[in-house]
């Protein structure tokens, strides 16, 4: 699913909105405050079960910048991050141990290269908890920048569990399953979020716009909002109609 996304993403994207998106990537715009040697606050991760590498955005480490919450940015570091416990982590060069960050302290980072990607972006998104009146700050990837913007919570959900045979031992594996959330939001206000884009979430997101959708799904292709392109070509069309 991931390499697939990405790969539309880069072409639609580029197209139709590479300003936009490109304009404001890093919200460090405090130049002296730009230091490859800045501290970066977290704690050693020692899990007493190592975490499934298919609940990893990135498998194996890769270079990437982080920009701070107090302005700073620490560049060009080995960083991972994982969907299902939602953090991100640092690879010590002196120790080679795996620290987890301070998810407080970060305001958002960038990989150097995904997958012949320059141009992945995660940043902390506050969203409110399902059924409960308080919001959780997550990390989330940035698809689209504009009046409305789209962003991907890259999450995961325990599908089943399996025996599987390992050093002459058996032993009882969770496989995880990846259940990406999708959040819309339009400018600095209003946030919602949903595992797809049916009829009735895009009509409760934007109701005064509903005869301008559906006109937009009858004159598309497939007249449904489901797969990648189909999603990044609906964002966009909201763009042109949803005003600040």
């Amino acid at each position: 699913m991931k390499a697939k996304f990405f790969n539309v993403l880069i072409i639609l994207l580029w197209i139709t909105s590479l300003g936009a998106f490109c304009q404001n990537n890093c919200i460090c715009s405090d130049t002296d405050k730009i230091n490859s040697e800045l501290y970066l606050s977290g704690e050693l991760f020692t899990p007493s079960i190592p975490l499934d590498n298919m609940t990893y955005f990135n498998i194996s480490w890769l270079p990437g910048d982080i920009c701070l919450a107090d302005g700073g940015i620490v560049k060009n570091k080995k960083i991972r991050y994982n969907g299902l416990v939602d953090e991100l982590f640092y690879l010590d060069p002196k120790t080679n141990q795996t620290i987890k960050l301070d998810k407080k302290a970060i305001a958002q980072f960038h990989f150097h290269n995904f997958q012949g990607d320059t141009s992945v972006y995660f940043r902390k998104l506050k969203v409110k908890r399902n059924l409960l009146p308080d919001s959780i700050e997550i990390f989330v990837q940035k698809i689209y920048q504009g009046n409305v913007s789209l962003f991907v919570f890259h999450t995961f959900y325990l599908n089943r569990r399996e025996t599987v045979h390992i050093d002459e031992n058996f032993i009882l594996k969770d496989i995880y399953k990846e259940d990406p959330v999708y959040y819309i939001k339009i400018s600095n206000k209003k946030v919602i979020g949903f595992n797809r884009f049916s009829r009735k979430n895009i009509y409760s997101f934007v109701p005064d716009k509903k005869d301008q959708i559906r006109k937009f799904l009858r004159e598309s292709i497939s007249g449904r909002i489901k797969t990648d392109s189909e999603i990044v070509g609906f964002i966009i069309f909201l763009n042109s109609i949803v005003k600040e």
